[in-house]
Formats: C-alpha cells, structure tokens, sequence
C-alpha cells in the first residue's frame, strides 16, 4: 500500500506542475487560450488560473461540491473528476511587538527604561489543495440567466465606450491616424488617441490596449533617483535604505553594505545580506562574487561618488541597452494581452491578437519573470473589468436603460467558490500549550490546520491527565482523538489541541517555560537567551564579545532572559545549526517569537546529543561561553523540576525517599531540624494526590470503562474530512 502523501508533498506537486504549465505556455499556441480561461476567472489567482487551464480549460464556473449542493441546488454528477486547484486557509493571532518611534525606528521606552510594547493581530497565511466541480460537470436546478455572447458589433457600444472612459486614468479622443496605427498612449501630453472610422470591435480592442498602456506604462515603473557610485571600479547605485530584491529587473543584483561597529553609518564592508548595523545597499549589473568568508572589505577605493542620479530602469538601459527593446516588446505583450482577456470577458470576438512579440521576449526568459508578467496582466484585467461593469452600471441607471442591458458580461457564479475560511485567532497573550514545537514545526510535519495548535508526546500526555482533548496528527492533514495515554504513547508523530479549547483551559495550565522545555527536550533543541529590558543592561545591548572585554565587562546569565526555545529539526555540526539558526531568526521568524531579531549580545544555547553548548553571537560569527549554562547547574534545575512537578526520583541527583507531611512532623518533634521547604513541597505533594483520588471520572475515563469490544474500532472523526472553504 502506497503512502499517502503530506499535504507539503501535495501542494510541492501542485506547484511544480504550475511552473511547468507557465513555460509551456510561452512556448505555444496555448497563451491565447490560456487568457480566454484568464478572462473566465479573472478574479483568481495566476496559480489558480492556470490549474483551471491546464485541467479543463473550458470551464466556465467552479465551485465545491457542498456549494453546488446548498447555495444553487445542483449535484455533481457520477463519476465526474474534479478539478484541484489551492486555497488559502489563513489564521489570525495575536502577538506582542515592540513599539518603534515612527522617526529614528527604534524602540520607545518607558520612564523606567523598559521597552514598550503593543499588542498587533497578524494574519499566518497557510493554502492545502481543495477540489472544485466546473458547472458542465453537474445537474440540477437552472442557473441564473447567462448574458448572451457578444459576436460582430458590441452590445450597448456608446454605452460601453462612456464606461472605458471612465475606467481609464487618462482622457480618450478620436482621430485621424495612419492606417497602420489604431492608437497611441502619450505620456508627455498624458492622452490617448483613437483612430477614427474603425469598426466596433477594433475601436473596443484598441482603446483597450492603450488604457492598459496608460494604466501599466505611465512612467517610470522604479521612478525612484539612486546615487551613481562606482563600486570596485564599476558603475553601481546607492541607497542609504534597504533595497526590494524582488521589485528589480532581470539583470541587476543588489548588496548590503555593513556600518562599522562604531559608526554604523559609514560603511566598512560589502555582503549578501546584513541585519545588523546595515549602512546602505547597493544595485550593480553583475554579480559580485564573495569570498569564503562571506564579505570584502571596501577599503578606501571600493566605493566612489562619481555625482548624479539615475532611476533603476535608467541604468539597466544603460548598462544593457538591448534590454531596453525587449523591454517595449514586454510592454506591448502586456498591453494586448489585457485588451485580449477583456474583451474575451464580455463576449467580443476580437480575431487574431498579435503577439508576435511573445516568443522573442519569452525566450530564456526566467520563471519568475514570466510568472511576474502574468500576474501583472492578470490584475490589470481584472481591475478594468471590475470598473468598467460598476460604470457600466452606473450609466445605465443615469440614463434609464433597461436593468436587463446592466449585465454586459456572462457571470452567475463568477466569485470564487474557495472562500477563505473565517480566521482562528489563536491565543492572544502568547502563552502556548508546548514551547518545545512551533506552529512552523508541525506545518513542515505535514499538518497544516490552522485551528490546531501542536504539542510534543510529553505535554500530550500532561495534558490529556487533566482531561484535555489531544490528537494525533497525521502527515496527511487529517487527525483523530487520542482516547487513551497509551495510544499516545505509541504514536510516533506530532500531537494537537484545538486552539479554541487551548484558549478556555490555557490559564490554568501554564506550558512549560522556555528554560525547562528546552532543558527536558530529549531531542536536539535549541534555546535563545536575550538581555533584559533594564538600565542595567543598556550598555551590554548589541555589544561585540572584543567591546565587553576592553571595557572589562562580564556575560552574566543573570542579565538574560530565554525568549524561545524549540527542537533542532536539521543535522548538521555546530556551526550549521547556529548559522542557520541566526538565518531563521532574521528573516523568517517564527510567529510565535516575541523577541528582536538575532543580533550581537544575544546567546544561543544548543543541546546536541544530550551536551549543552553555549554561544554568543558576535560581530562575527560567535563566540564559545562555556561557563554561562553550567552541567551541575541545569542538571539541578531539570531534577527539581521533575520533582516538584512529579515527585520523580532519577537515583542521581537525590536517592532518598520522599517523606510525608508526618514524617516530617514526627522528626521535628523529636528535635531534629527539618526544612521548611520539603514540608511545602510534601504538603502540595499529598494535596494533588489527594485531589486525583477523589475528582471525578473524566469523559477519558468513562471510555477506558468501556470493553475492549466497544473501544477497538472507537475514533473521532477526522476534522478535515468534507470541510468546505
């Protein structure tokens, strides 16, 4: 029997043939269709688009099962095979960040010092693959009636050309041009002209195709003014800012450039990326290629001012000037792609589009560029659309028209059937049920329901002793209840409580602090340790290891506090784990994490193989402290741990039998000395035994009652199962 796959696995396959679909697509004959789909559903995403394309690409309407069923009383047929495409499945929570002053962006802070710090609710975005059924594919009750296709002259024509008049950004006139020019966008005068005398259907076709010139290429698409510089000798630009990697053109790199430690604005060194002590990036038409220590030192001549400006689409030209023809071609492709996707939206048969452009441009073109393309024409068209229907609406009413000549377009079931969900909002005051595994954790697992928050075997076991439902999550998204602790026990994957549950049982059962879930954690874990809010710590605060030490002072455990802690999910040796751990922390947090970025003075504590390391995080790299988590000191802190939580006994630390509340009393009758805290501790012992023998039975174990027969086959249903979105 074949594994089933993870919902990771899934979503991997879904997304690979995406990418597949989308090169093939420039390749062929298939663009022209692929943007009749488009114009379908162009309220859809390009991923979602092209799954409906490349699954059945003369679908018209789709949507769930359950939403054919309840909402238009339709069934899909028998045998129908559905159509999967991917659906966001996001959840709210809420997080406390600190608050920045709008001007210098850094922390504010209190009249005591301390950080101040509000509360902000984030959205987590998560997607799973969904089915959905095309209308074809089902019977039943008659849908709304469909507008007829628009074929030869445009329906409504006056009315439809006052409607792109008001949907375009600019004004649109009518005259005499040369035959081979059916109109023109003018950026310098900020019109658009028409060539007048032409049909319907090319007048539509061409004042579309310059609205979207109007709307795409008004000006500078990277308008911004960089510093020219010269950057090892070679023409570059400058910014004092960061700089969006993902916004440039094919062609151009980007590079951090490092402040000095004592002067983070004037820059010392260029990297890939820096987080702290960032003084300016830099955009060059090469690569820069770095050496094994990640960085060059800029010296006095790696970095010149040579005077003027230019934009980023300024120097790409000037750096690549056959780039700035096919950057027309891509501009004319966008442009008559929409005008192509609108039209065939409302029905207007439009003949053969040129593309002749296309193959050209797309040729060695890279995925994301194509991608980038695609989706720029696709909510393009879908703004114009959704604008040229409410003026549509709008004029009709204006001038008394029929209600029936209102819909111009073929469109009942147009919204997408996959909604998204109602958000969950996990806890809001940060507390989590188990601190030794993230939400992240258990997504990468392969369970990705945004309603359950996860624990690891231990804390399920804790929590399922004081009659909290716990379940036993599978890789492929689904779940069931565990009834019983030895199901538990002899289950090997991740475990889950429902986050509204967690919510109304969470003050009561505090987790674990990050301390001790990382000091019992019996896998490879890691711990983040970062200096207190204090003005005892101010000076120490970003600090490198070589500052401390010439100003003599000392790494104290005492000034730090643990922010987070979790397992080490990849092997790898020390350096590894602490690079990818400084990687994690800076760039794609967890969302559960409530501490700053990984930066100098913080301490990273790893336990590999059972032997704790510990690490401060240096200017570079970091820095070995051996003394700051002491073996008889965590050793202590695990045992008393285990022991005031289950009076356990390890036959290390503490041999000796635990005595009684009597026996106590007895030997400090006799006049032998007793300690005040073991009375504490046997009393709270013999209170919560107590209170175990006389609660009630739980509904767990009303069930274990049951016989072996009534329990063999007993599981709850799987959440997931039939759940529409």
């Amino acid at each position: 029997m074949a594994e089933k796959q993870t919902n990771k696995e899934r979503l991997k396959d879904i997304t690979d043939s995406i990418e597949t679909g989308i090169k093939e697509l420039f390749e062929s004959d298939k663009y022209r269709q692929y943007l009749a789909t488009m114009s379908r559903f162009h309220k859809y995403s390009v991923n979602n688009t092209m799954l409906i394309y490349m699954q059945r690409p003369d679908a018209t309407h789709v949507a769930g099962f359950n939403k054919w069923r309840d909402q238009f009383g339709r069934s899909v047929k028998k045998g129908e095979k559905g159509i999967k495409i991917i659906a966001p499945t996001p959840f709210k929570k809420k997080i406390e960040k600190q608050k920045l002053d709008p001007d210098a962006k850094l922390p504010l802070r209190d009249e005591n010092g301390d950080i101040i710090t509000e509360e902000k609710t984030v959205q987590i975005p998560m997607y799973k693959p969904v089915t959905v059924f095309d209308v074809s594919q089902t019977a039943g009750k008659p849908l709304p009636e469909l507008a007829a296709n628009l074929t030869g002259d445009v329906q409504n024509y006056e009315v439809f050309m006052e409607a792109l008049r008001r949907s375009a950004p600019v004004p649109i006139f009518f005259e005499k041009l040369a035959e081979n020019m059916d109109g023109y966008f003018s950026v310098d005068k900020q019109r658009i002209a028409v060539r007048e005398g032409m049909s319907e259907v090319q007048t539509v076709c061409a004042a579309v195709h310059e609205v979207a010139h109007s709307k795409l290429h008004n000006k500078d698409e990277i308008g911004e003014k960089y510093q020219a510089v010269e950057l090892f000798g070679k023409p570059a630009l400058f910014s004092n800012g960061r700089i969006d990697r993902d916004k440039l053109p094919e062609g151009l790199y980007v590079y951090d450039l490092r402040g000095s430690d004592y002067d983070s604005g004037m820059p010392v060194t260029l990297e890939s990326h820096v987080i702290v002590n960032h003084a300016a990036s830099v955009i060059t038409a090469a690569p820069i290629e770095l050496p094994e220590q990640g960085f060059l030192y800029l010296g006095e001549d790696g970095l010149n001012f040579t005077g003027g400006e230019q934009t980023v689409k300024e120097f790409l030209h000037a750096q690549y000037p056959e780039k700035a023809k096919l950057s027309r071609a891509a501009e004319e492709i966008q442009a008559e792609s929409i005008s192509f996707a609108v039209c065939a939206y409302y029905g207007i048969e439009t003949g053969e589009n040129s593309f002749g452009y296309l193959a050209t441009w797309a040729k060695d073109r890279e995925l994301t560029e194509l991608r980038a393309s695609l989706e720029t024409i696709n909510r393009t068209s879908s703004a114009l659309i959704t604008d040229i229907d409410r003026h549509y609406a709008q004029i009709c009413k204006e001038r008394g028209l029929d209600k029936e000549t209102e819909s111009i377009a073929a469109q009942p079931v147009q919204e997408i059937a996959v909604q998204e969900p109602e958000p969950v909002t996990a806890p809001d005051n940060g507390c989590v049920p188990d601190p030794a595994i993230s939400v992240e954790s258990m997504n990468a697992y392969g369970y990705t329901d945004s309603n359950m928050l996860p624990l690891t075997k231990e804390r399920a076991l804790e929590l399922m002793e004081r009659d909290v439902s716990v379940y036993m999550l599978h890789t492929d998204n689904t779940e069931a209840m565990a009834f019983d602790a030895e199901e538990v026990r002899s289950f090997d994957g991740v475990f889950g409580v429902e986050a509204s549950e967690w919510e109304t049982v969470k003050d009561r059962l505090a987790p674990q602090d990050y301390e001790k879930a990382f000091l019992d954690n019996p896998a490879d874990s890691f711990i983040i340790y970062q200096l207190r809010g204090s003005d005892d710590t101010a000076q120490l605060r970003f600090m490198n290891a070589e500052y401390l030490e010439k100003k003599g002072l000392s790494i104290e455990k005492g000034n730090y506090a643990a922010v987070y802690a979790g397992s080490l999910d990849r092997r790898g040796d020390t350096q590894d784990r602490l690079d990818e751990l400084y990687e994690t922390f800076n760039i794609r947090r967890p969302e559960d994490f409530r501490g700053h970025s990984l930066s100098v003075s913080d301490i990273v504590a790893l336990k590999q193989n059972g032997v704790v390391s510990c690490h401060y995080v240096d200017s570079r790299g970091f820095k070995a402290l051996p003394d700051f988590l002491k073996p008889e000191n965590y050793l202590k802190n695990a045992e008393m741990a285990m022991e005031d939580d289950y009076g356990m006994i390890d036959g290390v630390i503490n041999n000796g039998q635990k005595q009684t509340v009597a026996e106590l009393e007895e030997q400090a009758k006799s006049g032998k000395p007793i300690s005040l805290m073991e009375l504490a501790q046997a009393a709270r012992r013999e209170q919560a035994q107590a209170s175990r023998q006389e609660k009630k039975p739980s509904v767990l174990e009303k069930l274990r009652e049951k016989t072996p027969e009534q329990t063999k086959n007993k599981t709850a249903p799987k959440r997931s199962a039939e759940r529409e979105l």
